[in-house]
């Protein structure tokens, strides 16, 4: 089972995504306008035998019905904007005393929620292995989409991560990259490539529908487990044991959270730009 907490326009297609997948059971949809979570569920339970789903979609305000979801998706409050700050901050406590986010992996889906992530991590003790950003993710499906134009090929067959700390801070390991198994570097100019790289920096942040789609992707590797890469916000070791920075990076994601985080070969340039993020 997956909860999402909030019932917007990121929750509310995270759910979708969930819904039109069908591998996970259950779905509940949890906002205190209960009305808004229960209406969007009906509404996808009605659709799910049309488009071949059986999974439960349900919609409730209390959010202890969280507890005993393998993964909760912290989304947006219907008709606001994604948790953050001290409202942020109620949610997560309110999870955390209702013993929602002891054996669970805790997805924040909007692309603002950095700062949530380490007030989690300071203030009420999260464990850094089960809270984990999904927008980085979104906006590399948006690179691949866009890599993929470019050399005329499927956005499925483009390889890549977003690592550093978007827009900014941000780069793309073009080393690591590939287009149907062939380096992108065959296939594409380093112009080219630098041109692609500015323009994904100028995309951020993602769409509530991409947000909601990389949560509901994130969410199902924690339920299944997936030997799949995402680029995700995590918080990192330094080589010295101390903890870096929120940043993005390229892991890997299953029912105890972080299983394993990749460390991709950067260009000179790229690990100056890293280096700044984890300071």
């Amino acid at each position: 089972m997956i909860a999402i907490v909030g019932a917007g326009e990121i929750g509310g297609a995270a759910a979708r995504a969930l819904a039109l997948r069908a591998r996970v059971d259950v779905v509940r949809l949890i906002d205190e306008r209960e009305s808004i979570a229960a209406g969007k569920a009906l509404d996808l339970m009605q659709s799910g035998p049309v488009r071949g789903s059986d999974t439960r979609v349900e919609g409730m305000a209390d959010v202890g019905g969280a507890s005993g979801a393998a993964a909760i998706i912290l989304a947006d409050q219907a008709g606001s904007a994604e948790w953050s700050g001290e409202a942020g901050l109620g949610v997560l406590r309110r999870l955390l005393n209702a013993g929602c986010l002891e054996q669970t992996v805790l997805i924040c889906a909007g692309s603002g929620q950095r700062a949530l992530m380490q007030q989690g991590f300071d203030e009420l003790g999260l464990s850094r292995r089960r809270v984990i950003g999904s927008a980085p993710e979104a906006l590399a499906a948006t690179a691949r989409a866009l890599v993929g134009l470019e050399a005329r090929a499927a956005s499925n067959q483009v390889t890549l991560t977003v690592i550093g700390n978007p827009p900014d801070r941000m780069v793309i390991p073009w080393p690591e990259a590939s287009i149907g198994g062939n380096s992108i570097f065959s296939m594409l100019t380093a112009p080219q490539l630098h041109q692609l790289e500015r323009r994904v920096r100028g995309l951020w942040p993602p769409g509530h529908g991409a947000l909601g789609t990389a949560a509901a992707l994130l969410g199902e590797a924690a339920v299944t487990g997936s030997r799949r890469l995402f680029s995700a916000f995590v918080s990192l070791d330094r080589d010295n044991g101390t903890k870096a920075p929120i940043c993005a990076w390229p892991v890997s994601i299953g029912p105890t959270g972080l299983e394993r985080i990749t460390t991709p070969v950067l260009t000179v340039r790229d690990r100056v730009v890293v280096d700044e993020v984890l300071e």
